[in-house]
């Protein structure tokens, strides 16, 4: 597997995705809107127009940096959120709906899914260099869903399909492309979207990873490998899309680090 990653999700409240929902035809998608992560906070605006929801997602950070997403129900707070997560508690007020997850320093994609009208919050748990988590640091940002937006997903170059017995990934053009990525396994699956950086290899990854598992914090220096996010766990029959620029040649992994799905392509 080219990404054995620690991956940080956010942990508290069940894994449903509910949210993502099926394609949707007939009308304009939405225009993005731009969330940037930097070391350590989130720029967005405090409100997007749903149910379909399109963010330009850019880690604009020297660190690594994740987008996980939770919808926070009832009157709870951003410091009620927080102390959950620290707790580890599961609260049925807030649930795991699935983000676009880990985004290395420079990397952007375009992120657009349904939501439903509601409050969120983006929040990172990456550890930092010295093994002190983004959240301790103030990394959450809470904002508000509501409805007279776009009802239209984007029309796809591609579709990913996470199948029973693993990904199914067509041929994909190089450029910049509108992925659909779909689940069809029967039961949740994560696409987690990465690359090899020039002149690294697996055995790079395997090193930068080991280092981070065995001491919590963030390795320092550039990493190995590009990850370009996509999508945590989302249930079956759920879709989600994704849209980011490709390198011809280069070739490309997604993975499932769960059920240990895993897939290559190389654009052309």
């Amino acid at each position: 597997m080219l990404i054995r990653f620690l991956s940080v999700f956010l942990t508290v409240g069940a894994v449903v995705a509910a949210v993502a929902g099926a394609a949707v035809s007939g009308g304009t998608p939405p225009s993005p809107v731009a969330v940037d992560a930097v070391d350590y906070a989130y720029a967005m605006p405090p409100t997007l127009k749903g149910p379909v929801v399109a963010l330009r997602l850019r880690n604009r950070g020297k660190e690594l940096h994740e987008f996980s997403l939770g919808r926070v129900d009832g009157t709870h707070t951003v410091a009620d959120v927080i102390a959950a997560f620290e707790a580890r508690k599961e609260p049925a007020w807030l649930l795991d709906v699935g983000g676009p997850g880990l985004v290395s320093p420079g990397a952007t994609l375009t992120y657009t899914r349904i939501l439903k009208p509601g409050r969120y919050v983006f929040l990172c748990a990456v550890p930092d260099h010295a093994g002190r988590s983004h959240l301790q640091h103030g990394m959450i940002r809470a904002f508000t869903v509501t409805g007279g937006g776009s009802t239209t997903t984007p029309t796809p170059a591609a579709v990913i399909t996470a199948a029973k017995s693993g990904f199914v990934v067509p041929a994909i053009g190089a450029g910049t492309q509108t992925l659909e990525l779909r689940n069809r396994a029967g039961a949740g699956r994560g696409f987690l979207l990465a690359t090899l950086n020039p002149g690294k290899t697996q055995a790079d990854v395997e090193r930068w990873t080991k280092q981070i598992e065995g001491t919590g914090k963030q390795p320092r220096g550039a990493m190995p490998m590009t990850l370009l996010g996509a999508m945590q766990t989302i249930r079956s029959g759920a879709s989600v899309f994704v849209t980011v620029k490709l390198d011809a040649g280069r070739s490309y992994h997604v993975s499932d680090d769960e059920s240990g799905a895993e897939a290559t392509f190389t654009p052309r």
